[in-house]
């Protein structure tokens, strides 16, 4: 039988505390991915420049 002591229940709640922690360091927001899929597309490209109005 495992004690239950507030030392365990500290440890317990650290842990979950950092499990969350490490999802939310992981989760990206979709459209944080969407300008992390376009700077890797167009990452080794000219980007076209505007003289005069013209591309």
């Amino acid at each position: 039988m495992k004690l239950t002591t507030p030392f365990t229940i500290l440890n317990r709640t650290f842990n979950e505390i950092d499990l969350i922690r490490d999802v939310m360091k992981k989760r990206k927001l979709a459209t944080e991915r969407l300008h992390d899929d376009y700077r890797k597309m167009f990452k080794n490209k000219e980007h076209p420049t505007i003289v005069n109005g013209y591309v």
